[in-house]
């Protein structure tokens, strides 16, 4: 065992550690003889690592001890690089580089430190777009290990500040997993009108011992009183309850009528399903019905097209958007559906509930890098993934046939630099259009005479037949669109690529900034314009 006593004077200890997979350790937070958190990572001694933060502001004042009880591996010294410190920003010696890595996105949302994935509690309250995520703070790797739901807001959406962490797990054998949230306007809940709910899985976390894994809790809910940055638990029973510590998650919350409604993937004889729960309190749940063979983070909302007709859209993780109508207990299919991006890197997406004008608007874990497995992506740096550009969902109905589109909101507009530049290139024999970092084009082509059209987006291929007005993409997937005229839009990145084409057919992929490329191949021309984008982190210049 190693150990340090450490006084507290600043809200934060910085400690230093190691990107990427690798050898980790559990380190423990104690006040007196109380534990406070522990965490598994891989602390290190090396000069000149990275140092990640956690949050001990109530303890300022305070002398807390710092433990690793199996050190194995660890120099005696190795808690000596641990600092107390202020706020984790890009002008502090600690923090030379932050947002500024050579892989950083520079208008998607990263994390300062760690990992992230699946956009958790989506919800616009007291003024603020809020976005809750999986965030492990202490590690690159997801691991199964220290998840909690990371914090940011924005006004607009693009330009976001990050917080402290909301939520984490109070149980050593728990991992605070995907959810929701929603505004308690009435405050049914008794925690007063305007709180902020949220219900979210106490997942059976990473467990070192092959074939021992931990069980799951159940589904959880808990208020914020303060805006949202702290949340109290409303028991530490589980609100809906799993079955036999199966793993049953991802709570989406609703309002529907004058009552509430969750929605939980469960398993029901050997097969995946959604569930649907009914509640007039939000503290008291009745499982209503079942849709079958849908799969994690699920969400339901109605959407309504420019003649007036609504429909209910519903899906799982694969953004596989069914079309159909909901009556409060059970959503019925109509037969209809579509991708909401027909690419290879989204998942786990997510709306923003009480959007202020009505908009449903809709963002993604973007997943790894083309060639690398999610938790080797991002090699060497002290963050990893990235969210989709958010989007906003509406209804379409073409050929008789609903669909739900997806767009960029219109504030990307605001990040566009200058005047643009003009595009015109020849489509023949894969003619490259230059990528430029950070970057939003404008595209249209000519129709050439009539063949059919390839589109490579790094090394995926996606082909155009403007007779059938047909988009066949590299996954097998094909969609059809309005106008045989091909429109496309492309949103550029330090890893991504967004591609939306005609109306709102999206397709988002990710690939190494060495291997970024942009091409045609069909005859014709394409034309049209690119505009550099600016940085939305702070201390950028352009910002």
């Amino acid at each position: 065992m190693i150990r340090k006593d450490i006084p507290i004077e600043y809200p934060y200890l910085h400690v230093p550690f190691k990107p990427g997979p690798g050898k980790r350790w559990h380190l423990q937070l104690w006040l007196g003889g109380t534990l406070l958190r522990e965490v598994y990572a891989s602390i290190t001694a090396e000069p000149d690592a990275p140092y990640y933060f956690l949050n001990v502001r109530p303890f300022v004042g305070k002398t807390l001890t710092l433990a690793v009880p199996e050190s194995d591996g660890l120099r005696e010294n190795t808690l000596d690089g641990v600092i107390g410190g202020g706020e984790p920003e890009r002008e502090t010696a600690l923090y030379p580089d932050l947002y500024n890595e050579e892989l950083r996105p520079q208008y998607h949302f990263s994390s300062k430190r760690g990992w992230l994935n699946d956009p958790n509690g989506l919800a616009y309250h007291r003024g603020q777009f809020h976005m809750y995520y999986q965030h492990n703070p202490a590690g690159t790797p997801h691991g199964g290990v220290n998840i909690c739901w990371g914090h940011a807001v924005s006004p607009d959406l693009l330009n976001w500040t990050e917080l402290d962490d909301a939520i984490a797990p109070w149980r050593r054998d728990w991992e605070i997993a995907s959810g929701s949230a929603i505004e308690d306007f009435e405050g049914r809940a008794g925690y007063g009108p305007g709180a902020l709910l949220c219900a979210f899985t106490a997942l059976g976390t990473f467990n070192e011992i092959p074939g021992r894994e931990y069980a799951s809790g159940g589904q959880f809910m808990a208020a914020s009183v303060d805006g949202g940055n702290t949340f109290h638990l409303f028991s530490t029973q589980a609100t809906v309850p799993t079955e036999n510590g199966a793993g049953w998650r991802d709570p989406r919350l609703f309002r529907f009528g004058d009552g509430y409604r969750m929605a939980v993937y469960e398993t029901f004889k050997g097969r995946n399903c959604v569930s649907f729960y009914a509640s007039d309190d939000l503290r008291h749940w009745e499982r209503t019905s079942r849709n079958m063979d849908l799969y994690e983070c699920p969400d339901v909302f109605p959407l309504t097209d420019g003649s007036g007709e609504t429909r209910w859209v519903f899906y799982g993780a694969d953004g596989k958007a069914r079309i159909g109508g909901f009556d409060g207990r059970v959503f019925t299919e109509s037969g209809e559906s579509n991708l909401l991006d027909y690419g290879k890197a989204t998942y786990a997406g997510q709306t923003w509930s009480h959007h202020p004008q009505g908009k449903r608007v809709h963002i993604s874990w973007v997943i790894s890098m083309d060639g690398w497995t999610a938790e080797e992506s991002f090699p060497d740096t002290p963050f990893s993934q990235c969210m989709s550009i958010p989007c906003e969902l509406t209804l379409d109905c073409l050929d008789g046939r609903y669909r739900a589109l997806r767009n960029p909101i219109e504030e990307v507009f605001s990040l566009r630099t200058g005047d643009g530049e003009a595009l015109s290139v020849d489509a023949a024999g894969g003619t490259d259009i230059a990528i430029v970092p950070q970057s939003d084009m404008e595209l249209v082509w000519d129709g050439g005479d009539g063949g059919t059209l390839t589109i490579h987006a790094g090394t995926h291929a996606i082909q155009y037949t403007p007779r059938e007005r047909t988009l066949a993409f590299d996954n097998g997937e094909k969609a059809l669109l309005r106008d045989s005229r091909l429109r496309l839009r492309v949103l550029v990145d330090t890893t991504t690529m967004e591609l939306f084409f005609g109306e709102g057919v999206a397709a988002t992929y990710t690939m190494h900034p060495n291997a970024r490329r942009l091409a045609f191949d069909g005859g014709g021309r394409i034309t049209g314009r690119r505009w550099a984008v600016r940085s939305v982190w702070p201390g950028s210049p352009e910002r």
